[in-house]
């Protein structure tokens, strides 16, 4: 598990397939994650759709968009 505090930019993620949301978790990064950027979460490749703030948290919404290669079927 990794610590929110040890990185400067720490996330809540979404993996959605299509409309449905296919896992959740916590994600930290030593640099800022970028809207249409590739990224490999759990292995899975997908597409960064939005990074937004939540309300009173101080992780940012990430929202990514699996690839269909991405997806194990």
């Amino acid at each position: 598990m990794v610590c929110a505090s040890m990185a400067p930019f720490a996330y809540r993620y979404e993996l959605r397939h299509g409309e449905d949301v296919v896992s959740t978790g916590h994600l930290s990064q030593e640099r800022a994650i970028e809207v249409g950027e590739r990224i490999e979460i759990g292995g899975v490749l997908g597409i960064v759709r939005a990074v937004e703030p939540l309300l009173g948290e101080r992780e940012l919404r990430l929202v990514v968009q699996l690839r269909r290669e991405g997806v194990a079927s």
